[in-house]
């Protein structure tokens, strides 16, 4: 079972805006680190295209992580190695799908409302700068394909929510990227709807739309958190990318700090609704704070 069930349990009350101390000391590397680059400045380029036949992976580093990483924090990873037949370990039953770049297992509530699409990669998370290049699969529309009716990883609820976490330690317990496939809280799909005059489809006008939107806590009691809303038409582009260009990028913001989560957009054309939130995000008079958490919106038990 994924331990980062039980902690995220423990975090929600952490994550507002006094969350923001612990991030993995990544968040004391400045600007360079949200465009991607290196800690000396300069921005780090893309890595060469894979050979034939090989999967594209981000060359290791402090930052994405190392093949050999094993255990504890790194549980997950271990896992999807099993699963691919990589790594000696008993049979999984978690291995819901294997493909040549990603895995999809089963959440830790063990409900059929909470699976977990993870890289066949070594990414450590969204901190991961190869996450935002070209060379990244498309992982938020591959979790949104399984997540679908007939696929291993099928989301029996009303709707779905998909969703990664900021690289907080307080907040994420696995240091492999994973998206949370789940359900979405009750509410909050009526709530953006109400916002919709104000949430744009322009991403240059994402990092100001910030509107409130009242979650759940582990307990089960209302919280009210601000997030920056964009509605998409599809999951086509690359919404790592996305949010570094017009959200990190523009604010000097880092990367290692955001959540971003995922939902459909019920009304009008229709699309995505797409949330992003960090534990500062600078928030209009008389809201609430920002969070590095998507479990506010995400019901998982």
């Amino acid at each position: 079972m994924v331990s980062e069930k039980i902690h995220r349990r423990q975090f929600v009350r952490l994550s507002g805006t006094a969350g923001a101390t612990g991030l993995l000391g990544l968040m004391g590397a400045g600007s360079a680190l949200a465009d991607g680059g290196s800690t000396d400045g300069g921005q780090a380029p893309e890595p060469p295209p894979p050979g034939p036949g090989a999967a594209p992976c981000p060359t290791p580093s402090s930052l994405c992580g190392y093949p050999n990483d094993t255990g504890g924090r790194y549980d997950l990873w271990d896992r999807v190695q099993v699963c691919e037949g990589t790594k000696t370990g008993p049979p999984s039953p978690q291995c819901l799908q294997t493909t040549s770049t990603y895995v999809v297992l089963n959440g830790g509530s063990g409900s059929n409302h909470d699976f977990l699409l993870v890289p066949s990669c070594r990414i450590s998370g969204i901190e991961c700068p190869f996450t935002a290049t070209s060379n990244a699969p498309n992982y938020w529309l591959d979790a949104w394909n399984n997540a679908q009716p007939g696929q291993p990883g099928h989301v029996v609820y009303p709707h779905i929510g998909l969703g990664v976490n900021s690289a907080d330690p307080t907040i994420r317990q696995q240091d492999q990227l994973h998206i949370h496939m789940a359900g979405i809280h009750s509410g909050i799909q009526t709530q953006l709807n109400n916002h919709d005059s104000t949430i744009s489809n322009v991403p240059s006008r994402w990092r100001s739309q910030i509107v409130p939107v009242w979650g759940l806590t582990s307990t089960g009691l209302p919280a009210p958190r601000s997030y920056r809303v964009l509605h998409v038409a599809n999951l086509n582009a690359n919404l790592f990318t996305l949010l570094r260009d017009s959200v990190v990028r523009p604010t000097g913001a880092t990367m290692a700090a955001q959540m971003l989560a995922v939902t459909p957009r019920l009304i009008g054309n229709g699309g995505f609704y797409i949330l992003n939130s960090e534990p500062g995000l600078p928030v209009p008079t008389g809201q609430p704070g920002g969070t590095g958490t998507v479990d506010f919106l995400l019901a998982y038990a």
